[in-house]
């Protein structure tokens, strides 16, 4: 096997000690373990499953906890515990709940991964009665997406893992219905929105929606390029007065030209509707001045942000 340098070690010794490791990950059917083996010897030798049964029966043997169940041989605990107070029982409970609800299924399934570890050195479910649910229960905003946007979320993570270009149709920050071609980028939860990260088929053209913008998604037969090119054209604003003097750069930004009152930046990443949002609260100390484009779309967004006040 590689890394194993001990000439007073059994080589079956190490892979019995392989096979819990290789338990511990997942539960695992006797073909699932001999290929693990296998793959760790340098000469992929080859195991038989008379082989596999003995070093699962060695482990049991030592005291731990190992069934089968649906085909494949599962830890159902370890003879070492992990001793948990009752603050760290409330925590891991919270974040149980918080998984139960957030969108970014790559980062629940990490968490879950690490929950099933935990639960073969301690039995949390049977613990969970000493803690006050109903009290940590009522500490989690629980702000769930409707189903509708649970599915749009869950196509769109698909589109991102199988690199398909998409069709989207969406409502954009000036009430437009749009519809473009793109392809996806990310998705990220924020302050209990869900964003999606897209490159438009227009040179160097980004954009972030929230999943409540869009009204409809579907894939395209194109794949994607493969040049996510995280840039955008750049926006040219100019600070005035005390913003200008206490304003702080972003990484996305660099000063073009600086003096006592005023401050010209540049912004080359961040997505225009998100940027057009953060120069609008920054008042009349701000103006858009560069692309035209650019410049007209924060004058359209201020009209109709003065129009909600005619009488």
């Amino acid at each position: 096997m590689t890394k194993i340098n001990s000439d007073n070690t059994s080589l079956a010794a190490y892979r019995v000690f392989e096979t819990l490791k290789f338990l511990i990950k997942q539960p695992a059917s006797v073909t699932d373990i001999m290929k693990y083996l296998s793959n760790l010897e340098n000469n992929q030798k080859a195991f038989s499953k008379a082989v596999i049964y003995k070093y699962l029966a060695t482990l049991k043997f030592a005291g731990i906890n190992i069934r089968r169940h649906k085909c494949k041989y599962e830890v159902v605990n370890l003879p070492f515990k992990i001793p948990f107070s009752k603050d760290n029982l409330e925590l891991l409970h919270i974040i149980k709940q918080l998984i139960d609800i957030t969108p970014e299924t790559h980062i629940s399934e990490k968490i879950r991964e690490l929950f099933y570890q935990l639960e073969m050195r301690y039995s949390l479910e049977t613990h969970y009665n000493s803690i006050n649910s109903r009290n940590i229960l009522n500490r989690i905003i629980r702000e769930q997406p409707d189903t509708e946007q649970k599915k749009i979320i869950k196509q769109y993570e698909k589109f991102c893992k199988d690199k398909i270009k998409i069709h989207v149709k969406y409502i954009n920050l000036f009430g437009e219905n749009i519809s473009t071609v793109c392809e996806p980028l990310d998705v990220k939860y924020e302050n209990n929105n869900i964003w999606f990260t897209l490159q438009t088929e227009r040179p160097n053209e980004i954009i972030e929606l929230n999943s409540k913008q869009i009204k409809e998604i579907f894939q395209t037969p194109s794949k994607c390029t493969g040049q996510n090119r995280f840039t955008n054209t750049t926006t040219i604003f100019k600070l005035k007065e005390r913003l200008a003097l206490r304003y702080t750069l972003r990484n996305e930004e660099a000063i073009i030209s600086s003096n006592s009152n005023e401050k010209v930046i540049s912004n080359s990443l961040e997505p225009k509707e998100k940027l057009y949002l953060r120069l609008m609260r920054y008042s009349y100390l701000c103006e858009a001045l560069n692309p035209k484009a650019d410049r007209i779309k924060m004058k359209t967004l201020i009209e109709k942000t003065l129009s909600n006040y005619n009488e």
